[in-house]
């Protein structure tokens, strides 16, 4: 049942998510209707043989950009199967993310920042995870093809691990940096450090590492290498987690 409706979640706000692009492509030459944009995601590997394998990764963003104020949603997803079809069939991934990040630019490159972040997967028994607070970031490089900036902040943590609640401060320390090629191509990466303030041991650390290489104005392919530490973890999971990710994009 908890595959099921996982699974349903993520195509319902992806089927969601599709007529909104519909819609802004259909207008996309009346600019003055929304400056609202983002990309919706898709990726599959299938294998049969000797190998029965299933794996199925989602995401969407949309983001909006106003006088002083920058505004982003993401949700995105993965679930996927060993023994597919098998008698012996066993999970192999079954996570949903999704964030919230509003910005306000105080000068040209200093700004406050809110982010809201949400997580559940299976495999790591990570029932819940919620993340909320705020920071202040700074652009250190601001220009139409290159950003590079660094937050800090304190956030509140309440997860359940397992079998065990948790809830807890911290400071979240961020840096981010990404380069766009003329013909809409891009690179990117990202850290998030995490560490309990009474209790520097238990802390996290994400960190993300992309490409994005276009096809035409509208499609192009992406590939993420994704490393999430919890020096924490659920009782018998490991401290580490490394995803790699590719999909096809199509861009609003």
């Amino acid at each position: 049942m908890k595959i099921r409706t996982l699974t349903i979640g993520i195509s319902a706000f992806l089927i969601a998510a599709a007529a909104v692009v519909w819609a802004q492509g259909a207008k996309a030459d009346d600019v003055t209707t929304t400056n609202w944009h983002g990309n919706v995601a898709f990726g599959l590997s299938l294998a049969r043989g000797n190998s029965d394998t299933f794996l199925m990764n989602a995401s969407a963003l949309a983001a909006r950009e106003w006088d002083q104020n920058e505004l982003k949603f993401g949700v995105d997803g993965q679930y996927g199967l060993n023994n597919w079809g098998q008698s012996n069939q066993t999970k192999s991934a079954s996570s949903v993310h999704g964030f919230g990040d509003y910005k306000r630019l105080f000068t040209e490159r200093v700004y406050g920042d809110l982010n809201v972040d949400g997580t559940h997967d299976d495999i790591a028994e990570i029932r819940y995870r919620l993340i909320v607070g705020p920071a202040i970031g700074y652009y250190f490089i601001k220009s139409d093809l290159t950003k590079v900036s660094g937050e800090i902040g304190p956030s509140f943590i309440d997860e359940k691990l397992g079998s065990n609640n948790l809830s807890y401060v911290t400071m979240r320390v961020s840096e981010h940096a990404e380069h766009s090629f003329n013909k809409g191509s891009k690179i990117w990466e990202q850290v998030d450090y995490l560490p309990q303030v009474d209790n520097f041991n238990n802390y996290l650390v994400n960190s993300e590492v992309g490409a994005e290489a276009a096809l035409n104005t509208r499609l192009s392919l992406r590939i993420v290498a994704r490393d999430q530490f919890n020096s924490q973890p659920a009782a018998g999971r490991k401290e580490n987690d490394i995803t790699l990710v590719s999909a096809l994009v199509f861009k609003y």
